[in-house]
Order: structure tokens, then sequence, then C-alpha cells
């Protein structure tokens, strides 16, 4: 993997004054943290954050930035509607292979009537999407790229919790082709939309329709957020990361539940973790943080736990038709 260029960085860190910096590195840079720490600590006192963390939402805990100066996160781009308690400088990483895209790979589109294509992406695959798009263009395709909203900085691009490229182009195209790695974010654009997606998976350089998949996704939650509708006491957990910080949607939710006449308490923390909430012997969880931990890490907890829009299926007065991914568009501000 080739290294990240630091010399725009240290001249925006110099600019500012900053002295005591955090570094941020995600696992896959974290090879080369001896690289990056060399390189920046020759002008600054560097402190390199172990935690894992999970993209521009999330600078680490606050008893860590509080005390330094600036933060340098590698690998995520800017969420640009978050009021960050600190000068956060990111340095985005993007897919450098190069990858020979044969056209009959899409042939797929043409058979199926598509004519015009919706295109989103993963941050890092951006330039793998506009590769994409003169290649469908130069087939005979059509081809519209979605503009999100505050939350996201580029076009087409697509968070695990943000689907709003996708909300902006579903009525105006044929079908949604997702530039990515893995199903997620593909299943996350269908359960979004009522749009047919398709997943061009950089794999295995391979189109997929992703509907069975969101199928087999939406059964086997079903399954596991049922078991709440008995639940008598919950807990809701506010997550305390800067971008993932949503009280107001955690006291909302209290309200419904004591308003059913069962029990719940307003937890915070900057993770989930599964054992607190078996020593509270609560009956069920509501995470108002990513809505990737209720859906990934299902499997870790003895009681089920629900994002936001699942239990506004299972117990709004208005509840949505059909199992619909929650999405952050918005957090409040974490007060100094």
């Amino acid at each position: 993997m080739k290294l990240l260029d630091l010399n725009e960085t240290i001249v925006k860190l110099n600019e500012m004054g900053a002295k005591k910096i955090l570094l941020q590195l995600p696992d896959g840079l974290k090879p080369h943290v001896f690289d990056y720490f060399n390189k920046l600590s020759a002008s600054f006192n560097i402190i390199v954050s172990s935690e894992s963390f999970y993209g521009a939402c999330d600078i680490g805990s606050r008893d860590v930035y509080s005390h330094v100066d600036a933060i340098v996160q590698l690998g995520h781009s800017e969420i640009p509607n978050i009021k960050y308690p600190k000068p956060v400088i990111f340095l985005e990483y993007r897919d450098s292979h190069k990858i020979v895209f044969p056209e009959d790979i899409f042939n797929s589109l043409k058979a199926g009537g598509y004519r015009k294509i919706g295109l989103l992406c993963s941050v890092q695959y951006i330039d793998h999407m506009k590769e994409v798009d003169s290649i469908l263009k130069k087939m005979g395709f059509s081809t519209v790229t979605g503009i999100p909203d505050r939350r996201m900085k580029y076009p087409g691009q697509v968070l695990g919790c943000n689907f709003s490229a996708a909300h902006a182009i579903q009525n105006s195209v044929d079908c949604l082709l997702i530039v990515t790695t893995g199903k997620f974010h593909g299943i996350g654009v269908q359960l979004s939309t009522s749009t047919d997606v398709f997943i061009l998976d950089l794999n295995d350089l391979s189109l997929k329709n992703i509907k069975d998949e969101t199928d087999r996704f939406i059964r086997k939650r079903y399954v596991g957020i049922s078991r709440a509708l008995d639940a008598e006491k919950f807990c809701v957990v506010v997550d305390t990361k800067v971008g993932q910080y949503r009280e107001k949607v955690a006291e909302v939710i209290v309200d419904r539940i004591r308003e059913m006449g069962r029990e719940a308490v307003i937890l915070k923390a900057n993770e989930a973790n599964p054992t607190d909430y078996s020593n509270m012997r609560c009956d069920a969880v509501v995470f108002t943080g990513c809505p990737r931990v209720p859906i990934d890490d299902a499997d870790k907890f003895a009681m089920p736990i629900l994002t936001v829009t699942e239990f506004q299926m299972l117990f709004s007065k208005n509840p949505p038709k059909r199992y619909v991914m929650d999405e952050i568009v918005a957090v409040d501000e974490i007060k100094a």
C-alpha cells in the first residue's frame, strides 16, 4: 500500500500553530504507524491512538482529544455537518490499484432493460466510480451521480449510516449501481430505496443484483428484533462519538417506552458493551449510534439489540410499512 503524503498536512498543522497532535490510523494503515509517526514527530509532539475507530464520526474519547491541539485522521473523508470539538485534518485514502473493467461485466444491465444508471460508491473507490461512469457512457448508457445531504462530502458517496445520495436519484434512474467491496453498503442502499440495486464488487469484478441477499438479511433481522416485542426493561444507548451522538433521539424513544408502561434507562458509552447490558438485566437494547453495531454484532448480545428504525417498526404508533435501514442525517452537538 502506498503511503499517504503528509507534506500538506504538516503545512496545515504549522499554520494553525498546533504542537500536540493525536494521530488516528485505521487498522489497514496501522502496519505503517512507525513511518507516519517518524514523519510527523520531526515537527510535532505526536500521540498515536491505539483504539479502533470507525470513520470521520469517531475522533476517539474526550479524555484523549481534549489534551491535544489537533487531530490527524488517516484514511477517511470529513463529515461536513459535524462540529468537531478540535481541529481535524482528514487525509483521505483512495484505492490506487489499476483495475481494468471489461465491458461485458455490464451486459446484464442491457439484458435487463436498464438504460439510466445511478452511480454510488464507498469513498475510497471514487476514482473507480468515475472510470465506470466513462465505460457505461461509452456503452450507450445514461448515468447520474447522486448528490447527498450535508453529512457526505462527495457526489455519489455513501456510508453505512447514510444513503442520501441514493435517495436523491432513485426516482430518476432505472437502477442503482454501487462501486464497493462486500455487500453491506449495497444492502443498505437496497433497504433505503425502492429501486433495483447492483453491486460492482471490486474483490472479484462481478456485478451482482443484491435483492435476494437483502431479502435474507430482512428475514434474519425480523427474527432477531421480534424477540424485543415482550421486553419490559430497555437500555437506550447514546454513543458518545462526536458523529453518532443522538441524545434527543434517545429521549424520544425513552418517552415512548414509558408511555407503553415499560421501563427504560438512558446509557452513555463510547462502545457498545454486551456485558454491561447483561449485568443490568435489561430485556432489550436500543442503540442510537452507528446502525452497523446492532446489525454486525447482534450475535454478541444475549438480548435483542435494535436500531432506531427497528424500534420504530415494533413500537411506533405509525410504524414504517417495510424494513428501513437506520440513517444518521445529523447529530446533537456535544457540549464541552
